[in-house]
């Protein structure tokens, strides 16, 4: 009786703990729904970056990175002894966009600034700077503080520091950023990141670069699917934007989609 006995554990653990079938990442990312979705959120984007643009005529746009990527991944269950369950599967697109522009920087920080605030976007807050208004004048501002009690030697070295600064943003959510119910829009605001360099200086974003070098490498992994990559880099920005050009400036700007977990 034992043996028959621990067969049918050694069954009910293998049928317990065995990992649940993959969701079919290409197949969702294909699917009507989500084509749908992700154009609603492609047009979304692209209105925000074409509104900011047209409020910054001093900004000559140079290029555009594009990642738009569907995924899973498992879920952990941390130390539990449980089977391998999947996430839904999870589509963001993120749309970069690197213009060059002359002038004097701060005065451009203050323009981006008033632009950024008439479209909606709302900054995040600045470290260790109480009761301002965010944005990137304060950002550039933060990255020359000394901090307090500082010697005249930390101030000097503050103030010689590259002139980057950069933010997160919130986008305005408005009655026509919807996707299709079936497609189940995560309910989250859309996000941006700003940065802007004085030459020679690069800002860096992640704009997808360095997820799809790893998918790449990784190309029998299952677990990710682009719908759309296009790629710019920061090489080739800075031959674009230098010595012709004396500052850049890089948005990213960010949004996802939910669709139902399909099939292996």
């Amino acid at each position: 009786m034992v043996l028959p006995a621990v067969a049918g554990v050694a069954v009910w653990g293998y049928l317990s703990l065995r990992p649940e079938p993959q969701p079919g990442v290409e197949k969702v990312a294909r699917s009507a729904a989500a084509r749908a979705a992700g154009g609603v959120v492609s047009a979304r984007l692209d209105g925000q970056l074409g509104q900011l643009g047209a409020a910054l005529p001093w900004a000559t746009r140079l290029g555009a990175t594009v990642a738009d990527v569907c995924e899973t991944d498992t879920v952990d269950h941390g130390f539990a002894i449980t089977r391998d369950t999947w996430l839904p599967v999870t589509c963001t697109r993120t749309v970069t966009v690197y213009s060059a522009f002359d002038g004097d920087f701060k005065e451009r920080l203050r323009q981006v600034d008033t632009a950024l605030s008439a479209a909606g976007w709302r900054a995040g807050e600045v470290p260790n700077r109480a009761g301002t208004e965010g944005g990137l004048v304060e950002a550039l501002a933060y990255a020359h503080s000394p901090g307090g009690g500082a010697s005249a030697e930390e101030t000097a070295v503050a103030a010689a520091r590259p002139n980057v600064a950069w933010m997160q943003y919130t986008l305005p959510l408005k009655d026509d950023f919807v996707v299709p119910a079936e497609a189940r829009g995560n309910g989250g605001r859309p996000t941006a990141t700003v940065q802007m360099a004085q030459a020679p200086h690069l800002p860096y974003l992640d704009d997808g670069t360095a997820l799809h070098d790893v998918a790449l490498k990784y190309p029998t992994v299952r677990t990710r699917y682009y719908v759309d990559w296009q790629q710019y880099g920061r090489d080739r920005l800075a031959a674009d934007a230098y010595p012709a050009h004396g500052a850049v400036l890089v948005v990213s700007v960010r949004a996802g989609y939910n669709a139902e977990p399909a099939g292996p």
